[in-house]
């Protein structure tokens, strides 16, 4: 008998096919971890956002504490008898103190360092002081006030008295004056005044 030839069966496996699902798992598989991928940066830069707004929170929340606790008498003393900027006795407050928290500060009401006695008080601190350009710490002897409005009155009067000839209500003209007159040995004190009413908004007390 003849041998029966085997027939061969075709394929139904069609290449274009094959092909064309490998695709689409590779386009399913990449769109995943795309999505994965920009869930996680979005988590990561949430995460970063809330971390960064909340020490700034903190920061912002102290300093405007502080901000108002000074312009407050310093808007009410200026009003009595225009002496001094706001702006410049709220930016020369945050300078001299640290933001209030200067031992001066807080256990003698002097914000701004004025050295000397008031009413017969004073009392001693460690301070900075600059010598030809360099920088040194001495011991000196500070105003102790009963009150912050007393501070301020002081303040007015020593600046009005010593350093503004004239009545000065530019605080940029002001901060001139402090420095070309010797308030202070530091020789950016000037810088430092502006830099702080521009950064706050200070000036607007001034008005």
């Amino acid at each position: 008998m003849p041998k029966r030839r085997r027939t061969k069966r075709k394929s139904s496996h069609n290449p274009a096919t094959a092909t064309w699902i490998f695709v689409m798992v590779l386009l399913v598989l990449g769109g995943a971890l795309l999505v994965r991928g920009k869930i996680k940066t979005d988590i990561q830069a949430q995460r970063i956002e809330q971390t960064d707004t909340g020490a700034t929170d903190n920061e912002t929340a102290a300093q405007k504490k502080f901000i108002a606790k000074m312009a407050k008498p310093a808007v009410r003393v200026y009003r009595q008898n225009g002496q001094v900027l706001p702006s410049i006795v709220i930016a020369q407050a945050i300078l001299e103190s640290s933001w209030g928290t200067s031992g001066l500060f807080r256990q003698a009401n002097n914000p701004f360092g004025v050295k000397g006695s008031y009413e017969g008080k004073s009392k001693s601190f460690w301070t900075n002081e600059y010598v030809n350009g360099k920088k040194i710490s001495v011991r000196a002897n500070f105003r102790d006030y009963p009150n912050l409005t007393a501070a301020i009155l002081d303040h007015d009067a020593l600046l009005k008295r010593s350093y503004f000839k004239q009545t000065v209500t530019d605080y940029k003209t002001a901060a001139k004056l402090l420095q070309n007159n010797g308030y202070a040995t530091d020789p950016s004190y000037a810088k430092k005044l502006t830099n702080l009413i521009a950064t706050y908004n200070l000036n607007d007390y001034d008005t």
